[in-house]
């Protein structure tokens, strides 16, 4: 597997060596949107491991507060799986903060079943993920960017380690 560091600074070199564009969303207001990620995964513990990740919004509306000062939240499903073969299915809610024409900031919180195999022992299969993506429009409806989320059992189990990642993503 690819290690995860030189992965992201080469894909993050790239995206800066496309240079500034005056980008912005050309994808129809309502339409879906599919992300792809790759990073470290159980960050801060003793053994991390690699991570990669697909993700599907159904609905790619974004708060605009000065424009219609509406909140809207994006139903999202995802999968995430480690070079230690962990997955963790998820199913939850995003909202789209646009910061300028070219940045957003993406908050989100979903809720998932962990089957850890090989990785870390997190207390139980349902796990809580929260997470925040900063990302930047490059043109033709793609954005890129960087997520770091935690995931947690919110003490469901009596272990209750948590994990950070951190991952370069790609939304289509």
């Amino acid at each position: 597997m690819v290690r995860t560091g030189p992965a992201i600074l080469i894909a993050l070199a790239l995206s800066v060596a496309a240079g500034p564009v005056r980008a912005r969303d050309t994808k129809p207001q309502h339409a879906g949107s599919f992300s792809v990620g790759v990073g470290t995964f159980n960050m801060g513990h003793a053994h991390t491991s690699d991570g990669f990740g697909f993700e599907y919004r159904l609905d790619s509306r974004s708060w605009r507060p000065r424009e219609s000062g509406r909140f809207s939240l994006i139903p999202t499903f995802g999968i995430t799986g480690t070079s230690r073969e962990a997955f963790f299915a998820y199913a939850g809610f995003r909202t789209d903060l646009d910061v300028t024409r070219r940045w957003r900031l993406t908050p989100g919180f979903a809720v998932g079943a962990y089957d850890r195999n090989g990785d870390i022992d997190l207390g139980g299969p349902i796990e809580f993920r929260s997470s925040l993506d900063v990302s930047s429009a490059v043109g033709n409806g793609m954005r890129v960017g960087v997520t770091l989320y935690h995931a947690s059992n919110a003490r469901l189990y009596d272990r209750n380690p948590g994990i950070n990642a951190l991952a370069f993503v790609q939304t289509f």
